[in-house]
C-alpha cells in the first residue's frame, strides 16, 4: 500500500494533493495543515472529485499519529510572498514551522523518506534532519531541481532544441548561490563550447533566461507550483520504487560536511549515490560558497531564528 503524508497546504500543498489523487499516485493521503478549515475544505474537494474517477484515495486530515507507515513525507509549509518583506523572513518562519512539527512526527513514529519544499531549502532540510533525527539518506530536498530543469530548458531553447536532448545539472542553494556547472551540460553529448545544432551558445545570457523563468512566474502569479508539483511527483516514483533517477536535490554531501544541492541517484531508499563529476575549479569555489551560505543559515535555525548583529 503507498501512502503519503503533505504538512502544509498552500499553493504547493493544495495542488500536489489534487494530482496525487487524480493521477491514482497513492492509496492513502495525510493532509496536514495549521488551518482545519483549509484542510477540511481541501478533503472535501478531493473527495468530490473522486466521484468521477475509476480509484480511490483514502485522505486522512490532521492526524500526526497516522504518519507512523507513511512512505514520504513531505514538507511545503511556507509563504514566498515574505520574501518581498525580509529576505530572513521565510527562513525564520519555517523554522518555526519545523520546530512545532518535528516533536509531534517523531512521536508518531515515522520512519519515511522526508521530502522537503519549503525555502530555504537546503538549510530547512538540513534542519528537519537535525530535528527528526533520522538517517541523512532519508531526508533530502527538492533543492536546485527546477533550477536544473530551467538551465536545461535555456539551453533547449536557445539551441532550438527540446530540452530532452540537454543533461547537465545546477548546484549549490536554490534561491541562493546557484551554480550553474557548465562543465556538467551537453547536448546531444556535445559540450557548450562546440557549435550546438549550428549556434554558439552564450552561458552568461543562458543563465539570464533561465532566472527569468524564475522572475516571470514570481511576478505574474506570486509562486511557483505546477513546476514544482511536476517534479516532485516524478522524485515521489523514483522513491517508490519505479527505478532510479538522477536530479540536483539537497542532499548531506560529506565532500562538503553539510548540506548542499547536488547531482544524485534517487531510489527506493532515498538519497542514492551522489553523481561525481569533474566539475571547472571556479565550479568547486562557487559550491563551497553556496555550502557556506547554508551553514549560515543553518546557524540562524539552530539559535532559534534569533539573527546576531
Amino acid at each position: 500500500m503507498r501512502k503519503i503524508g503533505i504538512i502544509g497546504l498552500g499553493h504547493v500543498g493544495r495542488l500536489l494533493a489534487h494530482d496525487l489523487v487524480i493521477a491514482n499516485k497513492t492509496d492513502q493521503l495525510v493532509l496536514i495543515d495549521r488551518d482545519d478549515a483549509l484542510a477540511v475544505g481541501l478533503k472535501t474537494d478531493l473527495e468530490n472529485a473522486q466521484t468521477a474517477l475509476n480509484t480511490r484515495t483514502k485522505i486522512i486530515l490532521q492526524d500526526y499519529a497516522a504518519l507512523r507507515n507513511v512512505d514520504i513525507l513531505i514538507t511545503t509549509f511556507g509563504n514566498s510572498s515574505l520574501l518581498k518583506k525580509e529576505q530572513m523572513a521565510e527562513l525564520i518562519r519555517n523554522g518555526e514551522a519545523v520546530r512545532e512539527i518535528a516533536p509531534l512526527v517523531k512521536q508518531s513514529g515515522f520512519d519515511g523518506i522526508v521530502l522537503n519544499i519549503s525555502d530555504p531549502n537546503e538549510a530547512i532540510t538540513a534542519y528537519l534532519q537535525q530535528q527528526l533525527a533520522l538517517p541523512t539518506e532519508q531526508v533530502i530536498g527538492i533543492g536546485t531541481t527546477i533550477d536544473t530543469a530551467r538551465m536545461r530548458q535555456s539551453v533547449a531553447k536557445a539551441a532550438e532544441l527540446s530540452s530532452q536532448n540537454v543533461s547537465g545539472f545546477v548546484y549549490g542553494q536554490h534561491n541562493g548561490d546557484k551554480v550553474f556547472a557548465w562543465s556538467t551540460v551537453t547536448v546531444n553529448g556535445q559540450k557548450l563550447d562546440e557549435s550546438i545544432n549550428g549556434h554558439h551558445l552564450d552561458q552568461n545570457q543562458l543563465r539570464i533566461n533561465a532566472d527569468l523563468d524564475n522572475w516571470y512566474t514570481f511576478k505574474g502569479l506570486g509562486y511557483s507550483a505546477s513546476a514544482i508539483v511536476a517534479w516532485t511527483l516524478k522524485i515521489i516514483s523514483a522513491i517508490l520504487g519505479d527505478g532510479e533517477l538522477s536530479v540536483s536535490v539537497a542532499i548531506y554531501q560529506p565532500q562538503y560536511s553539510g548540506y548542499v544541492s547536488f547531482p544524485t541517484l534517487l531510489n527506493r531508499n532515498g538519497q542514492g549515490h551522489p553523481l561525481l563529476f569533474n566539475l571547472y575549479p571556479v565550479e568547486v569555489a562557487a559550491v563551497k560558497t553556496a555550502v557556506g551560505a547554508i551553514q549560515q543559515q543553518l546557524t540562524v535555525l539552530q539559535q532559534g531564528g534569533k539573527i546576531n548583529d
